[in-house]
């Protein structure tokens, strides 16, 4: 989620002055310059092509710098669809002379997001006008959002409905004390009531891992415990873990990473049916400007998803099934991206859903640990 680093449209004095010197400087003077700061420095026209960015793109948030020259792909593939539109959104309504400023993140080479504080202003360029901006990579501490108020109140929704019909279910036991299907539809909603409580609670009690895990272990682990729950459904589903990921350690929570993994297997198992198939796979990325990384993917062959409804399905408390709460995909977004890394969804209606999830490998470089 992208949102305001400052009330005011200004950022601090020193994010203004960093973009200043593109005015000034140029070639070699101006590279040796920028390059020195602790951000990246940008210039992109009106239309947010990039017609500059300093070298150090490379070492503060990995990506190269040369690749995005002449064109927008830093602004429509290095960041996220509503990231996008956001920063698009809040640009487009300064008036020349402007500043603002956002924190978001960036996609990296390895398809890592790295958390950035953004500071831009509008200014003349001859007769047209150019954005100038620096890109602050955040350091690891910087904690992620807490959990918004709207969500929350949703929380206290939901539940409130669970507690509601658990009222009418007492008070019909009252009046025929020999009824066995109500006691058992009162079990069933205190066993639901409470699992959503403790998924809520796991929801908002993610913590930022320190401890190295073998993330090889981890994905034996879940693909073990899972393949029975998929045979008893008939579905096809098969492990394709690379050996080159065995003995991959990454800095994180087993307990949080096995959570995460099951959430996503579990929405597969519930999106298919007698027949289908879902393969699990991982496999390490390309080493990039920022270590390395690896690729974990879920496909199925079930259900899938209205294009409209993919973005969506991340989001707490979204589900297209009656019977659930919407909490466990919202869950694996939030454990993964507490671990560094990206979850990412595709899907297409009636021919299937892929869940990839890219996470970062332990020695990696202070680039990839931001």
């Amino acid at each position: 989620m992208l949102t305001d680093y400052a009330a005011s449209d200004s950022p601090p004095p020193s994010q203004v002055k960093s973009a200043e010197p593109l005015c000034f400087l140029s070639g070699d003077a101006a590279d040796r310059v920028l390059s020195s700061l602790p951000a990246v420095t940008y210039e992109c026209a009106h239309d947010f092509t990039l017609t500059f960015v300093s070298s150090n793109m490379a070492e503060l948030i990995g990506l190269k710098p040369e690749g995005l020259l002449g064109n927008r792909l830093l602004w429509q593939d290095r960041l996220g669809a509503d990231d996008w539109l956001r920063l698009r959104d809040r640009m487009d309504r300064l008036r020349r002379g402007e500043s603002g400023s956002l924190t978001h993140r960036v996609i990296n080479d390895l398809g890592l997001p790295i958390r950035v504080a953004h500071a831009f202003r509008k200014s003349s360029s001859g007769p047209g006008e150019v954005f100038q901006g620096c890109l602050f990579p955040l350091s690891a501490d910087f904690c992620p959002e807490g959990v918004e108020s709207g969500v929350i109140s949703q929380f206290v929704h939901k539940i409130g409905n669970h507690l509601q019909l658990m009222n009418l279910l007492i008070g019909t036991l009252k009046r025929e004390m020999n009824t066995v299907r109500e006691v058992q539809a009162l079990e069933e909603t205190v066993d639901r009531a409470a699992d959503f409580a403790r998924a809520f609670l796991h929801y908002t009690q993610v913590s930022r891992p320190v401890t190295a895990v073998d993330l090889g272990e981890i994905l034996r682990a879940v693909a073990h415990s899972n393949a029975p729950l998929f045979s008893d459904q008939h579905v096809s589903f098969q492990s394709l873990v690379e050996e080159s990921v065995k003995g991959a350690f990454i800095t994180g929570d087993s307990l949080l990473l096995e959570l995460a993994l099951n959430a996503v297997l579990q929405n597969a198992r519930e999106a298919t049916k007698s027949g289908d198939r879902v393969i699990f796979r991982a496999d390490p990325c390309a080493p990039g400007a920022g270590g390395a990384s690896v690729r974990i993917a879920i496909a199925d062959t079930g259900c899938g998803m209205e294009k409209e409804f993919v973005h969506r399905a991340m989001l707490p408390f979204t589900t297209s099934k009656r019977d659930r709460d919407g909490l466990g995909l919202s869950l694996a977004v939030r454990i993964v991206e507490t671990h560094g890394g990206r979850l990412a969804i595709a899907s297409e209606k009636n021919r299937g859903t892929e869940v990839e999830i890219i996470l970062p490998l332990a020695g990696k470089t202070e680039c990839a640990e931001r």
